[in-house]
C-alpha cells in the first residue's frame, strides 16, 4: 500500500492541471484564441454585409460637395466652363468688296460684289480679256460671260475657284482690295475704291472697247480693242477716268454689279 501512494498523488496532480487548462482556454476571449499549429491569431469578423451604409459619407480622397451651391448661384448666370471647350471665331471678311488676285496663267482678275451680284474682268494686259457677271450667295460665286464660266468660293479673307474657257480652265485666287476712297466718289464695292473700269456706252457705240484693273499697289492692267485688234491699254488719267488711243480720247466709269 505504501508503494501505491506516491503513484496516487502523481496522477491526482495531472489531472487537476488538465482541468485547470480546460477552464483556462474556455475563458479567453474568442478573437485571442490562438489558431492550431500554433500560427498568428485569426483576424476579427469583418462588419456584416446588412449594415447600411451612410449616403452622405465622403469617400477616402474626395472632397465634400456643397449641395446649395447651385442654389445660391445668381439667377441668369452658367457654371463656369472650360476656357478650351470652345475655340475662339474667326473673323470673316465681308464678301461685299472687291477682289484682285491672278490666274493661273498669269493674267490678273478683279471681281466686284454689290448687293449679292458681281461683276469680273480678267486680261493679261496683252490679248486676253474675258467680262462676266453672275451672283455671290453665301459665299459661293457663280459667273458666265462669253463662252466663259467661273465658279468659286470666299472664305474668310480669300476668294478661290476656277474659269472655264472653251475647252481650257485655270484656277484663280484672289484677296479683298481695302484701298480706301472718299464717300462721294465710291461708286461700286463697299467702302473701297473701283477696281474695275470699262469704256462708256457711248464709246463703245464708236468702235472702242476696253477695259482697266486698278491693283491695290497703284498699277493698272487693261486692254482696248480698237477694230477687233486688242491692244495694251494705255493707263487712265484717275482725274477724268480717261485716256487716249490713236488720237482718239477714251472715257471709262467704274464696274458697278447689276448697272447692266
Amino acid at each position: 500500500m505504501k508503494r501505491l501512494t506516491p503513484l496516487l498523488t502523481l496522477l491526482s496532480g495531472a489531472v487537476t492541471a488538465a482541468v485547470l487548462f480546460t477552464m483556462s482556454a474556455q475563458a479567453s476571449p474568442p478573437g485571442t484564441q490562438p489558431a492550431a499549429g500554433g500560427g498568428a491569431p485569426a483576424a476579427a469578423p469583418a462588419p456584416s454585409a446588412d449594415v447600411e451604409a451612410d449616403p452622405d459619407a465622403v469617400a477616402p480622397g474626395e472632397e465634400p460637395t456643397d449641395p446649395d451651391a447651385d442654389a445660391r448661384r445668381p439667377a441668369g448666370t452658367s457654371p463656369p466652363t472650360d476656357p478650351d471647350a470652345s475655340s475662339a471665331g474667326t473673323e470673316v471678311t465681308s464678301v461685299e468688296q472687291n477682289w484682285i488676285g491672278e490666274l493661273e496663267n498669269g493674267a490678273t482678275i478683279a471681281i466686284t460684289v454689290k448687293d449679292g451680284k458681281a461683276e469680273a474682268y480678267v486680261c493679261d494686259g496683252r490679248s486676253m480679256e474675258l467680262w462676266l457677271s453672275g451672283t455671290v450667295r453665301d459665299g459661293k460665286i457663280e459667273l458666265t460671260g462669253k463662252d466663259a464660266k467661273l465658279t468659286g468660293v470666299i472664305r474668310g479673307d480669300r476668294a478661290s475657284g476656277e474659269m472655264i474657257v472653251g475647252v481650257r480652265r485655270w484656277k484663280f485666287t484672289a484677296r479683298p482690295d481695302d484701298t480706301s476712297a472718299d464717300e462721294a466718289v465710291v461708286k461700286s464695292g463697299s467702302g473701297t475704291a473701283p477696281a474695275i473700269y470699262r469704256v462708256t456706252e457711248e464709246t463703245r457705240r464708236a468702235g472702242y472697247d476696253g477695259g482697266w484693273i486698278m491693283r491695290p499697289d497703284g498699277t493698272q492692267i487693261g486692254i482696248v480693242t480698237w477694230n477687233g485688234k486688242p491692244i495694251p491699254a494705255p493707263p487712265l488719267d484717275p482725274a477724268f477716268n480717261s485716256t487716249v488711243v490713236n488720237g482718239v480720247t477714251l472715257v471709262a466709269e467704274p464696274v458697278v454689279p447689276g448697272a447692266r
